[in-house]
């Protein structure tokens, strides 16, 4: 067993002096070394951060080693492979830490700090100028312990576990170059599907998600240092990702397997846990610059950190200023026009145009000119995307803040917090009016001032473009904090702690249109007689472009906002370690119990709760709370060993009591079975649960013109599909659709298995592979899809009371509530490679690899209805689908270190996806996407270090392939990206 020896504070110097001889023995002894020589061993040592890689070092040479936190914290580790002597595996891993070793036993080493410079004259480790300045007033005791890693609740000494997990330090984080959170896991592997980013303009809202396995970003369990934390403050569904500052992150685990029976609630794709810092010592001053190369884009980041060490603990502060100028879509070729035919895609133009759209009684339909009216023709609609924002711009504040404390040399307090404020502003197309199609449809009276016809008009189009374009504008303040105490008696590990957790969201969108004085404006005669009488202003929804005077515009001109939060707040206790010792070894055990609040809130304003709006999106308001109590068990039991071959059990149990629907207890399974040195296999087991969320149980009516593929519209659907009797509008692709929660939901419940293989081939140190199978069944699912019920109602007559459509068969209302009949299969793999090549003259050489292969993804939203494999295939989620899902998604990547010098360089490939042509059968291909970025850096000797780094991303300016079916930019923007080719600096300077 390895362990890292942490000293407290407290007491003498000669008292001192006692206790690091019994810590040195404490360690001896936990480590199970032997005397001899310090020998030879086989390394192969990967650790980013040199505290675990001195624990892998005493793992794999069997020496034991005593070292302080305080001296390691916030220092790299390059990796050692292959054969070495002891002591120059040792001294390489040393290298340029400011720290040396002595052997103060037969096979016990201290670590201790050299006092020099660290540059290129620093002498060796074993430079003696003053040993042990831990010798100091205030060292009194060891405690050896291993760390947590993400998926179970029992600290490990090594990170072999049943489940695959993946783990981005903060040295990849920085040479990813990613700024934002949802920037960095867009193109991890696992990751496919309906994640938001500022990246989606139209139904976006400047939040950011992560969906794995391509499941809704709901079955993706987000956590910051493993508790959780409140989701979007818009009764939002998922944690925002935006509202996590990427400067405080030390790392960030990904745990692709079900972790109902360890986290409870959403785990069922999957856990992301976000590590933040607390061990930075030191002054840094960072900015950060980029911009693509056709000028917009440009993203600022200035970011401060301050930590030191204070008697017997340290604190931690970060502050970040993040600014990210919007790209239009006008400004890229792929995304500059609605009609997509030239690009083999189809015409998804509007026909709400600047000139009046007039159908007539007898059917036909006319044009407004200057100077009078013409027919219309196929060519009559409008390109919404002259006006859009693709890319939407975002300034981010954040502060950060951690603090350690030693309350005794057994018991530490630890504190964190943060506070996150974000601001976005998507830019949508002018205003769009259908008067046929609102919730309460419109008429043009007969005798209206500006009507020619002299007959009423019930389907009249215009886009107002006398109005300036709508602006979406976003805005949240994000608040945590996190109280823990922790220590250890005896053989047990034991933590108390607090959290709480507040987002509070606002939407407000400028440039709609009152419904109301439209509908005024455009009636009768009688009842607008005038603004000086009855604050009454007669519009001209009939005329050409521009017809729409001032005082028109100002009669009809109207904004909406909605505001709302979600808190959270909980209690937790844990209690971890090994009670028993059986033939093959020690069992290790952790109990724990949470108690936690959730509420929420979303509150719309007077116009649009009472869907007084054209335009925007109408709420009626939302409210809810509950409280949950959760107990869990947890357990690995090593079942066989027998020289380098071993079989250890896990096993977890998790019981969940919630005050809306009831409870559920769902247990996991985990086997790791080493057949030899250097080869593992690993299954799992585990059934899950999704509680509903608060939204999806409370939500009140929800009024939106929704992206909607009618099958009615196709001339070839008429008379042969049931629903179909008269062909519907094809120039209409929006319909009136009204959402809302539901309180008698059930949860939903999923099984998932994985079974995989660990090897690390003897003949090729540094080298390491994995390959694991996974599925995912889920029933229950919950579903409101408008899409869905369209699709069968026209396809099989069935959801008659869902689905009405007007005289002419045009859809007029679909009514889309939330139920419990969905139902998926998601099954795949995952592949990964690690390969550290031996140090030599000119460096340190590293290889990655992660892909992820979906061979089955089947879904049913309702039982009745056939399965669909979408596997391979796109479905906007705009059209209520899942999004992307690429059968193979896969990153490459190169790592090097040589003295002052980083470098990498990575791949990003998305397979080609299958979608429908709109407003066809037909299908076509999404081609293949393969991208490169770069990065190089330099730690110039000024002060504590200067370093410079020069990226690009999207090396060869690869476009985004056309998404014919995509709404927003002609592009799959959660799996693709639009800026192309992507230039950026960044200057980090330590004191």
């Amino acid at each position: 067993m390895a362990a890292e020896c942490v000293w407290h504070t407290a007491g003498g110097r000669g008292y001192a002096l006692r206790r690091l001889i019994a810590g040195v023995l404490l360690c001896a002894f936990a480590l199970q070394t032997i005397g001899g020589s310090l020998g030879t061993s086989r390394f192969t040592i990967d650790a980013p951060q040199l505290a675990p890689a001195l624990i892998q070092f005493s793992q794999q040479s069997g020496l034991a080693i005593v070292f302080s936190k305080r001296l390691t914290r916030n220092k790299e580790a390059l990796p050692i492979m292959g054969v070495w002597e002891n002591a120059g595996a040792l001294t390489n891993l040393l290298e340029d830490s400011g720290l040396g070793w002595e052997l103060v036993g037969e096979r016990v080493i201290a670590i201790y700090a050299i006092d020099c410079s660290a540059d290129d004259s620093c002498p060796s480790p074993m430079g003696t100028v003053e040993k042990y300045p831990l010798f100091e007033p205030g060292i009194e005791e060891t405690l050896v312990y291993g760390t947590q890693l993400t998926g179970s609740r029992i600290k490990r000494t090594a990170y072999d576990t049943s489940a695959p997990v993946d783990v981005f330090s903060a040295p990849d984080i920085e040479l990813s170059g990613a700024q934002t959170l949802g920037e960095l896991l867009k193109f991890v592997p696992a990751v496919s599907g309906n994640a938001i980013s500022t990246a989606i303009s139209n139904g976006g809202d400047g939040t950011a998600s992560v969906t794995l396995r391509g499941l809704p970003a709901s079955n993706t369990l987000v956590l910051i240092n493993g508790r959780r934390v409140a989701n979007d403050g818009l009764a939002g569904d998922s944690v925002d990702l935006n509202s996590i500052p990427p400067a405080a992150v030390e790392r960030i685990e990904i745990l692709k397997d079900g972790a109902s029976a360890i986290y409870g609630s959403d785990a069922i794709a999957g856990v992301v846990n976000v590590i933040t810092r607390s061990d930075f010592e030191g002054f840094l001053a960072e900015t950060y610059f980029g911009e693509t190369e056709q000028g917009d884009l440009t993203t600022q980041t200035h970011t401060l950190q301050y930590g030191a060490m204070i008697p017997r603990g340290s604190v931690f502060l970060s502050a970040t200023l993040f600014d990210q100028d919007p790209i239009f879509s006008r400004d890229r070729e792929i995304s500059r026009n609605a009609d997509t035919r030239r690009l083999g895609g189809s015409d998804e133009r509007s026909s709400a145009t600047p000139d009046s759209r007039v159908t007539l009684p007898d059917a036909g339909t006319v044009i407004a000119t200057a100077s009078g009216y013409r027919p219309a023709t196929d060519e009559d609609l409008f390109n919404y995307l002259d006006f859009t924002t693709a890319v939407v711009p975002l300034e981010r504040n954040s502060l950060y803040g951690s603090f350690e404390y030693d309350l005794t040399s057994d018991i530490t307090a630890s504190i964190d917090a943060s506070y996150l404020e974000t601001e976005s502003e998507a830019t949508l197309a002018p205003t769009p009016v259908f008067t046929g199609f609102e919730q309460t449809p419109i008429t043009v009276a007969a005798d209206n001032i500006y009507n020619n016809f002299g007959q009423e008009l019930t389907d009249v189009r215009r886009r107002l473009v006398e109005l300036p374009d709508r602006k979406q504008r976003n805005e949240s303040e994000v608040s945590r904090f996190s109280a823990i105490v922790e220590g250890q008696t005896a053989d047990w590990y034991w933590d108390v702690g607090y959290n709480w957790s507040r987002s509070e969201a606002s939407e407000r969108t400028v440039n709609l249109i009152n419904a109301d004085n439209l509908r005024r404006g455009v009636g009768p005669a009688a009842n607008c007689l005038g603004l000086a009488i009855d604050n009454c202003v007669p519009v001209n929804l009939l005329g050409a472009a521009g017809t729409l005077d001032g005082t028109q515009v100002g009669f009809l001109r109207a904004s909406g906002e909605v505001s709302g939060y979600t808190k959270l707040a909980g209690f937790s206790g844990n209690l971890s370690g090994r009670p028993f010792e059986i033939q093959h070894g020690s069992i290790d055990v952790a109990f724990g119990a949470e108690l936690r609040k959730e509420s929420t809130s979303k509150r719309p304003d007077a116009l649009l709760a009472s869907t007084g709006t054209i335009g925007g999106t109408n709420f009626e308001a939302t409210s809810g709370s509950r409280d949950i109590i959760e107990l869990y068990a947890e357990t690995n039991i090593p079942v066989w060993k027998s020289g380098t071959q071993a079989l250890d059990l896990e096993a977890a149990l998790r019981h969940s009591d919630y005050s809306d629907f009831g409870d559920s207890t769902n247990p996991k399974f985990g086997l790791r079975w080493r057949l030899a040195k250097g080869l593992m296999l690993r299954a799992t087991y585990a059934e899950g649960f999704r509680a509903p969320s608060l939204n999806e149980l409370f939500e009140g009516n929800t009024e939106e013109q929704a992206f909607i593929n009618d099958p009615c519209t196709q001339p070839a659907n008429v008379g042969v599909l049931p629903g179909c009797s008269q062909q519907a509008d094809p120039t209409r692709n929006q319909f009136l659709t009204i959402r809302g929660g539901n309180p008698d939901l059930k949860p939903e419940t999923s099984e998932s298995w994985g079974a995989g293989v660990v090897w690390s081939p003897s003949s090729l140190t540094g080298l390491t592979l994995s390959a694991d199978i996974f599925q995912i069944e889920q029933e229950d699912v919950v579903s409101a899809s408008a899409q869905f019920l369209v699709s069968q109602n026209a396809r099989f007559g069935v959801f008659e009371d869902n689905v009405e459509r007007d005289e002419s068969g045009n859809l007029a209302l679909v009514q889309a509530n939330n139920i419990n009949i969905g139902k998926r299969r998601v099954r795949g793999a995952d592949l990964s490679m690690t390969y550290h090549l031996p140090k030599q003259h000119w460096g340190q050489l590293t290889f990655t690899g992660n892909a992820a292969y979906i061979d089955e993804y089947l879904a049913s939203l309702d039982p009745s209805a056939p399965e669909l494999d979408l596997a391979g295939t796109f479905r906007d989620e705009a059209s209520e689908g899942l999004g992307g899902i690429p059968q193979w998604k896969a990153q490459l990547g190169a790592r090097w270190k040589h003295k002052r010098w980083r470098g990498s360089y990575d791949l990003h490939y998305v397979s080609s996806m299958e979608e429908v042509i709109p407003g066809t059968e037909l299908f076509r291909d999404i081609d293949s996407w393969l991208v490169h970025d770069l990065q190089l850096s330099y730690t110039f000797n000024v002060l504590q270090g200067l370093r410079a780094s020069l990226g690009v991303d999207n090396l060869f300016d690869e476009e985004a392939p056309l998404a014919a079916s995509a709404f927003n930019d002609n592009i799959d923007g959660r799996t693709h990206e639009l800026k192309g080719r992507y230039w950026y600096t960044k200057l980090s300077q330590r004191f």
